[in-house]
Protein backbone atom coordinates (compact mmCIF):
# COMPACT_ATOMS: atom_id res chain seq x y z
CA UNK A 1 0.00 0.00 0.00
CA UNK A 2 1.15 3.39 -0.92
CA UNK A 3 0.95 6.33 1.39
CA UNK A 4 0.40 9.27 -0.12
CA UNK A 5 0.12 13.27 0.97
CA UNK A 6 -1.94 15.56 -1.10
CA UNK A 7 -0.65 19.36 -0.81
CA UNK A 8 -3.55 21.91 -2.02
CA UNK A 9 -7.06 19.95 -2.22
CA UNK A 10 -9.29 22.68 -4.00
CA UNK A 11 -11.34 21.59 -7.05
CA UNK A 12 -8.06 19.60 -8.34
CA UNK A 13 -6.67 18.88 -5.38
CA UNK A 14 -9.70 17.59 -3.85
CA UNK A 15 -10.56 15.45 -7.53
CA UNK A 16 -7.13 13.66 -6.90
CA UNK A 17 -8.08 12.88 -3.56
CA UNK A 18 -11.62 11.35 -3.80
CA UNK A 19 -9.57 9.61 -6.42
CA UNK A 20 -6.93 8.14 -4.81
CA UNK A 21 -9.07 7.07 -1.96
CA UNK A 22 -11.94 5.45 -4.29
CA UNK A 23 -10.28 4.63 -7.55
CA UNK A 24 -6.97 3.15 -6.55
CA UNK A 25 -6.81 0.21 -4.47
CA UNK A 26 -2.95 0.11 -3.58
CA UNK A 27 -3.14 3.90 -2.61
CA UNK A 28 -4.11 5.25 0.60
CA UNK A 29 -4.27 8.92 1.39
CA UNK A 30 -2.79 9.99 4.64
CA UNK A 31 -1.68 13.32 4.92
CA UNK A 32 -3.55 16.35 3.78
CA UNK A 33 -1.78 20.38 3.43
CA UNK A 34 -4.53 23.25 3.17
CA UNK A 35 -4.40 26.17 4.25
CA UNK A 36 -8.18 26.74 4.36
CA UNK A 37 -9.06 24.74 7.79
CA UNK A 38 -12.76 24.04 7.70
CA UNK A 39 -12.06 22.51 3.94
CA UNK A 40 -8.52 20.96 4.80
CA UNK A 41 -10.86 18.80 8.06
CA UNK A 42 -13.55 18.04 5.78
CA UNK A 43 -11.49 16.42 3.43
CA UNK A 44 -9.57 14.69 6.15
CA UNK A 45 -12.87 13.11 7.59
CA UNK A 46 -13.89 11.92 3.67
CA UNK A 47 -11.08 10.52 2.60
CA UNK A 48 -9.43 8.64 6.40
CA UNK A 49 -6.19 11.05 6.26
CA UNK A 50 -4.30 10.47 9.43
CA UNK A 51 -2.14 13.87 9.49
CA UNK A 52 -3.24 17.36 8.44
CA UNK A 53 -0.78 20.63 7.81
CA UNK A 54 -1.03 24.15 6.79
CA UNK A 55 2.91 23.87 5.28
CA UNK A 56 3.74 21.38 2.47
CA UNK A 57 7.08 21.27 3.65
CA UNK A 58 5.90 20.41 6.82
CA UNK A 59 3.85 17.41 4.45
CA UNK A 60 6.86 16.15 2.57
CA UNK A 61 8.93 15.69 5.67
CA UNK A 62 6.17 13.44 7.33
CA UNK A 63 7.88 9.91 7.78
CA UNK A 64 4.83 8.14 6.92
CA UNK A 65 4.11 9.44 3.71
CA UNK A 66 5.67 7.80 0.65
CA UNK A 67 4.91 9.97 -2.16
CA UNK A 68 3.65 13.12 -2.74
CA UNK A 69 0.60 14.93 -5.06
CA UNK A 70 1.10 18.87 -5.69
CA UNK A 71 -2.11 20.49 -6.48
CA UNK A 72 -0.95 23.80 -4.93
CA UNK A 73 -0.95 27.12 -7.42
CA UNK A 74 1.27 27.13 -9.88
CA UNK A 75 4.10 29.54 -8.20
CA UNK A 76 4.64 26.81 -5.41
CA UNK A 77 4.97 23.61 -7.59
CA UNK A 78 8.55 24.10 -8.40
CA UNK A 79 9.86 24.88 -4.70
CA UNK A 80 7.55 22.13 -3.56
CA UNK A 81 8.78 19.38 -6.19
CA UNK A 82 12.57 20.65 -5.67
CA UNK A 83 11.87 19.35 -1.73
CA UNK A 84 10.23 16.01 -2.67
CA UNK A 85 13.18 15.34 -4.79
CA UNK A 86 15.42 16.28 -2.01
CA UNK A 87 13.24 14.47 0.25
CA UNK A 88 13.92 11.01 -2.16
CA UNK A 89 10.06 10.92 -2.37
CA UNK A 90 8.11 10.31 -5.77
CA UNK A 91 5.80 13.50 -6.81
CA UNK A 92 3.35 14.11 -8.90
CA UNK A 93 3.10 17.47 -9.54
CA UNK A 94 0.17 19.52 -11.38
CA UNK A 95 1.10 21.82 -14.85
CA UNK A 96 3.16 23.72 -15.11
CA UNK A 97 6.14 22.72 -13.34
CA UNK A 98 7.13 26.11 -12.76
CA UNK A 99 5.95 29.94 -13.47
CA UNK A 100 8.54 30.11 -16.35
CA UNK A 101 11.41 28.08 -17.55
CA UNK A 102 14.18 28.84 -15.59
CA UNK A 103 12.70 28.01 -12.57
CA UNK A 104 11.23 24.88 -14.39
CA UNK A 105 15.25 23.75 -15.02
CA UNK A 106 16.21 24.15 -11.54
CA UNK A 107 13.68 21.07 -11.08
CA UNK A 108 15.73 19.24 -13.93
CA UNK A 109 19.14 20.05 -12.05
CA UNK A 110 18.08 18.77 -8.48
CA UNK A 111 16.33 15.62 -10.51
CA UNK A 112 19.69 14.75 -12.18
CA UNK A 113 21.96 15.45 -9.41
CA UNK A 114 20.02 12.75 -7.73
CA UNK A 115 20.03 10.15 -10.28
CA UNK A 116 16.77 9.18 -10.70
CA UNK A 117 13.27 9.87 -11.73
CA UNK A 118 11.16 10.96 -9.35
CA UNK A 119 8.63 13.57 -10.91
CA UNK A 120 5.73 12.94 -12.67
CA UNK A 121 3.67 15.99 -14.54
CA UNK A 122 0.43 16.72 -14.67
CA UNK A 123 -0.07 16.75 -18.24
CA UNK A 124 -3.09 13.88 -18.03
CA UNK A 125 -4.04 14.44 -21.65
CA UNK A 126 -1.24 11.61 -21.81
CA UNK A 127 -4.12 9.53 -20.34
CA UNK A 128 -7.15 10.26 -21.81
CA UNK A 129 -8.81 7.56 -24.14
CA UNK A 130 -9.54 10.13 -27.30
CA UNK A 131 -6.47 11.56 -27.02
CA UNK A 132 -4.41 7.80 -26.64
CA UNK A 133 -6.26 6.39 -29.82
CA UNK A 134 -4.95 9.76 -31.90
CA UNK A 135 -1.49 9.34 -30.99
CA UNK A 136 -1.60 5.41 -31.86
CA UNK A 137 -2.86 6.11 -35.21
CA UNK A 138 -0.57 9.13 -36.14
CA UNK A 139 2.35 6.76 -34.12
CA UNK A 140 1.33 3.78 -36.34
CA UNK A 141 2.17 5.13 -39.41
CA UNK A 142 -1.13 3.84 -41.45
CA UNK A 143 -1.73 7.50 -42.76
CA UNK A 144 1.50 7.86 -43.05
CA UNK A 145 3.92 11.19 -41.95
CA UNK A 146 2.29 13.21 -39.61
CA UNK A 147 2.39 16.56 -41.23
CA UNK A 148 0.21 19.06 -38.91
CA UNK A 149 -1.15 19.10 -35.60
CA UNK A 150 -4.24 21.56 -34.73
CA UNK A 151 -5.17 22.05 -30.65
CA UNK A 152 -8.54 23.90 -29.83
CA UNK A 153 -8.72 24.81 -26.24
CA UNK A 154 -12.23 25.80 -24.90
CA UNK A 155 -12.53 27.37 -21.80
CA UNK A 156 -15.77 28.81 -20.70
CA UNK A 157 -15.98 32.17 -18.77
CA UNK A 158 -14.99 32.07 -15.00
CA UNK A 159 -15.94 35.93 -14.68
CA UNK A 160 -12.68 37.09 -14.32
CA UNK A 161 -10.01 38.29 -16.84
CA UNK A 162 -6.61 35.99 -17.18
CA UNK A 163 -3.82 38.03 -18.15
CA UNK A 164 -1.82 36.82 -21.09
CA UNK A 165 0.96 34.24 -19.00
CA UNK A 166 -1.84 33.04 -16.97
CA UNK A 167 -3.49 31.74 -20.35
CA UNK A 168 -0.44 30.26 -21.75
CA UNK A 169 1.00 28.46 -18.32
CA UNK A 170 -2.35 27.61 -16.97
CA UNK A 171 -4.09 26.24 -20.37
CA UNK A 172 -2.37 26.55 -23.91
CA UNK A 173 0.76 24.64 -21.78
CA UNK A 174 -1.43 21.43 -21.97
CA UNK A 175 -1.58 22.18 -25.47
CA UNK A 176 1.56 22.69 -26.03
CA UNK A 177 2.88 18.98 -24.57
CA UNK A 178 0.05 17.32 -26.86
CA UNK A 179 1.95 18.48 -29.49
CA UNK A 180 5.35 17.61 -28.50
CA UNK A 181 3.63 14.13 -27.77
CA UNK A 182 1.76 13.47 -30.63
CA UNK A 183 4.27 15.47 -33.37
CA UNK A 184 7.07 12.97 -31.23
CA UNK A 185 9.16 16.48 -32.21
CA UNK A 186 10.22 19.12 -30.84
CA UNK A 187 9.01 22.85 -31.86
CA UNK A 188 11.52 24.83 -32.92
CA UNK A 189 9.49 28.29 -33.48
CA UNK A 190 6.21 29.47 -32.20
CA UNK A 191 4.04 33.00 -33.34
CA UNK A 192 1.49 33.58 -31.28
CA UNK A 193 -1.49 36.05 -31.84
CA UNK A 194 -3.73 37.24 -28.90
CA UNK A 195 -7.03 39.05 -28.56
CA UNK A 196 -6.86 41.24 -24.97
CA UNK A 197 -9.99 40.68 -22.41
CA UNK A 198 -10.61 44.55 -22.39
CA UNK A 199 -9.10 47.10 -24.76
CA UNK A 200 -7.88 48.98 -21.30
CA UNK A 201 -6.37 45.86 -20.17
CA UNK A 202 -3.75 44.94 -23.42
CA UNK A 203 -1.61 42.48 -20.29
CA UNK A 204 -5.14 39.77 -20.62
CA UNK A 205 -6.06 37.74 -23.33
CA UNK A 206 -9.54 36.02 -24.21
CA UNK A 207 -8.20 34.18 -27.36
CA UNK A 208 -4.78 33.11 -28.03
CA UNK A 209 -3.20 31.61 -31.58
CA UNK A 210 -0.28 30.04 -31.24
CA UNK A 211 1.34 28.66 -35.28
CA UNK A 212 4.21 25.98 -34.38
CA UNK A 213 7.09 25.29 -36.35
CA UNK A 214 8.69 21.64 -35.76
CA UNK A 215 11.56 20.75 -36.15
CA UNK A 216 11.14 17.59 -38.42
CA UNK A 217 9.40 19.84 -40.67
CA UNK A 218 5.87 19.67 -39.40
CA UNK A 219 3.63 22.54 -38.53
CA UNK A 220 0.82 23.34 -36.11
CA UNK A 221 -1.63 25.70 -34.55
CA UNK A 222 -2.93 25.91 -31.10
CA UNK A 223 -6.39 28.16 -30.35
CA UNK A 224 -7.19 28.77 -26.84
CA UNK A 225 -10.36 30.54 -26.00
CA UNK A 226 -10.70 31.30 -22.32
CA UNK A 227 -14.13 32.61 -22.14
CA UNK A 228 -16.08 30.92 -24.89
CA UNK A 229 -18.71 31.35 -22.17
CA UNK A 230 -20.83 28.15 -23.47
CA UNK A 231 -18.82 25.04 -21.96
CA UNK A 232 -15.38 23.19 -22.21
CA UNK A 233 -13.79 21.23 -24.98
CA UNK A 234 -10.44 19.86 -26.09
CA UNK A 235 -9.74 18.18 -29.40
CA UNK A 236 -6.89 17.44 -31.53
CA UNK A 237 -6.16 16.86 -35.33
CA UNK A 238 -3.44 15.79 -36.96
CA UNK A 239 -3.27 15.87 -40.73
CA UNK A 240 -1.01 13.50 -42.81
CA UNK A 241 0.21 12.38 -45.81
CA UNK A 242 -2.89 9.82 -46.84
CA UNK A 243 -5.34 11.27 -44.25
CA UNK A 244 -6.59 13.16 -41.49
CA UNK A 245 -7.37 11.98 -37.91
CA UNK A 246 -9.65 14.02 -35.28
CA UNK A 247 -10.75 13.49 -31.40
CA UNK A 248 -14.58 13.17 -30.89
CA UNK A 249 -14.07 14.24 -27.35
CA UNK A 250 -17.66 15.64 -26.28
CA UNK A 251 -19.65 12.71 -23.86
CA UNK A 252 -22.80 13.64 -23.95
CA UNK A 253 -25.41 11.37 -26.30
CA UNK A 254 -26.26 13.40 -29.80
CA UNK A 255 -29.97 13.77 -29.53
CA UNK A 256 -32.61 14.88 -32.63
CA UNK A 257 -35.65 16.24 -32.42
CA UNK A 258 -37.64 18.90 -33.78
CA UNK A 259 -35.57 19.71 -37.16
CA UNK A 260 -32.34 20.39 -34.44
CA UNK A 261 -28.94 18.02 -33.50
CA UNK A 262 -28.01 18.71 -29.45
CA UNK A 263 -25.24 17.48 -27.18
CA UNK A 264 -24.35 18.37 -23.86
CA UNK A 265 -21.09 20.14 -23.73
CA UNK A 266 -18.81 19.84 -20.48
CA UNK A 267 -18.50 22.22 -18.23
CA UNK A 268 -15.00 22.10 -17.30
CA UNK A 269 -12.00 19.88 -17.21
CA UNK A 270 -12.55 18.39 -14.50
CA UNK A 271 -15.86 16.31 -16.51
CA UNK A 272 -14.36 16.40 -19.33
CA UNK A 273 -11.08 14.21 -18.31
CA UNK A 274 -12.77 12.53 -15.33
CA UNK A 275 -11.83 9.48 -17.03
CA UNK A 276 -8.15 10.47 -17.78
CA UNK A 277 -7.68 11.62 -14.22
CA UNK A 278 -8.46 8.22 -12.40
CA UNK A 279 -6.50 6.57 -14.90
CA UNK A 280 -3.39 8.69 -14.17
CA UNK A 281 -3.77 8.57 -10.53
CA UNK A 282 -3.59 4.44 -11.11
CA UNK A 283 -0.64 4.37 -13.34
CA UNK A 284 1.41 6.90 -11.31
CA UNK A 285 0.54 4.52 -8.12
CA UNK A 286 1.63 1.27 -9.62
CA UNK A 287 4.81 2.92 -11.61
CA UNK A 288 6.10 3.76 -7.72
CA UNK A 289 5.28 0.48 -7.13
CA UNK A 290 7.04 -1.59 -10.38
CA UNK A 291 9.63 1.36 -9.01
CA UNK A 292 9.61 1.83 -12.97
CA UNK A 293 8.70 5.74 -13.90
CA UNK A 294 6.22 6.30 -16.40
CA UNK A 295 4.46 9.16 -17.85
CA UNK A 296 5.28 13.07 -18.59
CA UNK A 297 8.61 13.96 -17.12
CA UNK A 298 10.12 16.67 -15.27
CA UNK A 299 11.59 17.37 -18.83
CA UNK A 300 8.49 17.38 -20.43
CA UNK A 301 7.91 20.13 -18.20
CA UNK A 302 10.99 21.91 -18.90
CA UNK A 303 10.78 21.79 -22.38
CA UNK A 304 7.42 22.61 -22.75
CA UNK A 305 8.03 25.85 -20.16
CA UNK A 306 10.77 27.07 -22.78
CA UNK A 307 7.98 26.99 -25.53
CA UNK A 308 5.68 28.52 -23.21
CA UNK A 309 7.72 31.65 -22.78
CA UNK A 310 8.36 31.86 -26.12
CA UNK A 311 4.91 32.39 -26.88
CA UNK A 312 4.31 34.83 -24.34
CA UNK A 313 7.64 36.66 -25.81
CA UNK A 314 6.24 36.59 -29.67
CA UNK A 315 2.57 37.78 -28.44
CA UNK A 316 4.66 40.68 -26.50
CA UNK A 317 6.91 41.51 -29.73
CA UNK A 318 4.17 40.52 -32.58
CA UNK A 319 7.28 38.76 -34.14
CA UNK A 320 7.87 34.97 -34.04
CA UNK A 321 10.26 33.63 -31.53
CA UNK A 322 12.66 30.64 -31.78
CA UNK A 323 12.89 27.99 -29.23
CA UNK A 324 16.19 26.04 -28.13
CA UNK A 325 15.53 23.19 -26.43
CA UNK A 326 18.20 21.17 -25.41
CA UNK A 327 19.17 17.98 -26.04
CA UNK A 328 17.64 15.98 -23.62
CA UNK A 329 19.35 14.07 -20.97
CA UNK A 330 19.57 10.88 -21.15
CA UNK A 331 17.60 10.15 -17.60
CA UNK A 332 14.77 11.34 -18.97
CA UNK A 333 14.68 9.20 -22.61
CA UNK A 334 11.27 7.28 -23.11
Amino acid sequence: MLQIGVIGIGGMGGRHVDNLTKEVAAAQVVALMDVDEERLQAVAQASGAAYTFSDGHELIACPDVDAVLIAAPDRYHAELTRACIEAGKPVLCEKPLATSAAEAYQVIEAEIAGEKRLVQLGFMREYDPAHIDLKRISDSGDLGKTLAFCGVHINPNNGALCSLKEVITGSVIHDIHSARWIMRDEIESVYTSYIPGARTRPETARLVYVQLQFRGGGIGQIECNSEAGYGYEVDVKITSEMGSAHTNSLQGTIVRKGNQKRQWIEEDWLQRFDRAYKIEAGAWVQSILDGSPTGPTAWDGYASMLVADSCIESAKSGQPVKVEIPKIPALYKR
